[in-house]
């Protein structure tokens, strides 16, 4: 889309960083100020925000140890009802109460990154539970986390909360029926999954990648299906291949239509 834009665009964030450390030297389509003159997050979304920043581990499918090195806690910030740390979990008591205390006076607070499940403790469930209708999500990136995961969703389920997510990471150091193992235990816990199609961090144009292994067909299939369980989670995954992939709505219609 930018090579087709009729002038230079104005680029700048995680990708255009990753592509200059991975020796991407062609930018020539894109202007790339070293800093702009707004807040980036705010004008994204005003209702996010970062209380940390970094993460302590280096997970070879992350961009953030290359982006952000160091696991900082941070002093300030604007409190918002959105938090988009990329590993809350890691952080000391103290911080994450007074993170805690920021959002009491929202009505609704989403916790937009994956909680690391083996981090939690039960001091996390007891601060969480000061906030009001909470949006949980926990990350689920290999068959290794699963015992982490599973007692944290029995954790949080134990104490009230219902708005729980995970997100699963597909394409990556696993195969389609080891993917779709994963996405199924979160369902049988009772929870709608997100498949996460991996993306390598020198890739200049996305999904493009396809692991040994998987096929475009099933990655795509995989996408469509669990990230659109609201409208498919009736519909089989061997059969899911019947219907030609439409809007959710538009696909309802049609299976009403054949019934």
């Amino acid at each position: 889309m930018a090579l087709a834009h009729k002038g230079r665009v104005i680029a700048g964030g995680p990708a255009v960083d990753l592509a200059k450390q991975n020796g991407c030297d062609d930018l020539s389509w894109a202007k790339t100020p070293e800093t702009v003159e707004y807040d980036t997050l705010s004008f994204h979304n005003p209702l996010a925000t970062f209380t940390t920043r970094g993460c302590p581990n280096r997970c070879e499918f992350s961009a953030v140890p290359k982006i952000e090195p160091e696991f900082v806690e941070l002093e300030k910030w604007k409190p918002a009802p959105v938090v988009c740390d990329n590993n809350l979990l890691a952080c000391s008591l103290s911080h994450f109460h007074r993170v805690i205390d920021s959002l009491l006076p929202f009505p609704y607070v989403d916790f937009n990154q994956g909680f690391e499940a083996r981090l939690l403790l039960g001091w996390h469930v007891g601060e969480l539970s000061r906030l009001k209708h909470v949006k949980i999500r926990f990350a689920f990136d290999s068959q290794d986390e699963e015992q982490y995961v599973y007692r944290a969703v029995n954790l949080f389920q134990s104490h009230g909360f219902k708005d729980l997510g995970i997100y699963c990471l597909i394409g990556f150091n696993d195969s389609p029926e080891e993917a779709r193992n994963r996405l199924e235990q979160a369902r049988s816990w009772g929870i709608r999954p997100n498949a996460m199609r991996y993306q390598p961090l020198n890739t200049l144009e996305k999904n493009s990648y396809v692991a040994e292994g998987w096929t475009e067909a099933e990655l795509r299939k995989m996408m469509q299906c669990y990230n659109h369980l609201r409208w498919y989670e009736h519909i089989q995954y061997d059969d899911f291949d019947r219907y030609p992939f439409r809007e959710p709505m538009e696909q309802v219609c049609l299976l009403y239509e054949e019934a």
